[in-house]
Formats: structure tokens, sequence, C-alpha cells
């Protein structure tokens, strides 16, 4: 997937795929980590006035290093996460 969603449909997809990583060592959170900032950065600067990306976005993409040390905040955020983007999926669907 494209670090570069085009529309909310598109977004939800990347941070489902970023969501779905689990990585199993240092290496793989600095990729991890990486992937979320490009994420970030694009989402900051971009002038996509129909994307939404709540405060809630903002924190999961800025705490992949959190949930690899500490598994239960992994599932709260995770958990989190998937709350708001079943909002969007029935609000798409609506």
């Amino acid at each position: 997937m494209t670090t570069q969603p085009k529309n909310q449909s598109e977004l939800a997809l990347a941070l489902r795929e970023l969501a779905a990583e689990r990585p199993a060592d240092r290496h793989a959170l600095t990729e991890l980590e990486q992937r979320c900032v490009a994420l970030a950065r694009y989402l900051d600067g971009s002038v996509q006035s129909d994307l939404d990306v709540p405060e809630f976005v903002w924190h999961f993409l800025a705490d992949p290093d959190i949930r690899f040390k500490d598994p239960r905040y992994a599932e709260a955020q995770l958990a989190g996460l998937e709350a708001v983007l079943s909002g969007w999926d029935r609000s798409s669907a609506a």
C-alpha cells in the first residue's frame, strides 16, 4: 500500500496494514517506525481536506516503540484504532 492515501478508505487500509505489523526485533521496529513517520509527514503536509485524521491516529503513528515495549498498551491502542476505523467503515456505508 502506498504511504500516500488519497481518500479515507486508502487511509484506513494503510493504518490497518501498519497495525498488522508485529515487529519481532529492533530492526523490524525501526522499519515500522519509518513507515509510520512517512505516513504522518504526508498527512501533516497534505492539503487533502477530505481526509479525517483524528488525534488518536496521530498517537498511533507516533507510538510503535511503545507498542513494541508494552503488550498491554499495544492491545489497547490497536483496539482503539480498530474502533476508529470501524466508525469510518460505518460512515462510508451509510
